[in-house]
């Protein structure tokens, strides 16, 4: 995903099965480029390039790219 510097940018994680009682947390691999809340809202803060993780409570990944511009 590309964001403006400045902008935000919300991920949706979703689990499966529906029913799934995971718990999920997000964090960024640069902070000084975004910031993610607990609720998968990234911030763009300065130019660059991050990754995002997500990660559930039983030990499962997924990462997405983000670039600020």
């Amino acid at each position: 995903v590309t964001i403006k510097k400045g902008k935000t940018f919300k991920l949706k994680a979703t689990l499966t099965p529906k029913n799934s009682t995971d718990k999920v947390t997000y964090k960024s691999s640069k902070s000084k480029v975004t910031s993610v809340s607990k609720k998968g809202v990234i911030t763009a803060k300065k130019k660059g390039t991050t990754t995002i993780t997500v990660k559930t409570s039983s030990g499962k990944t997924a990462k997405c790219k983000v670039t600020v511009k």
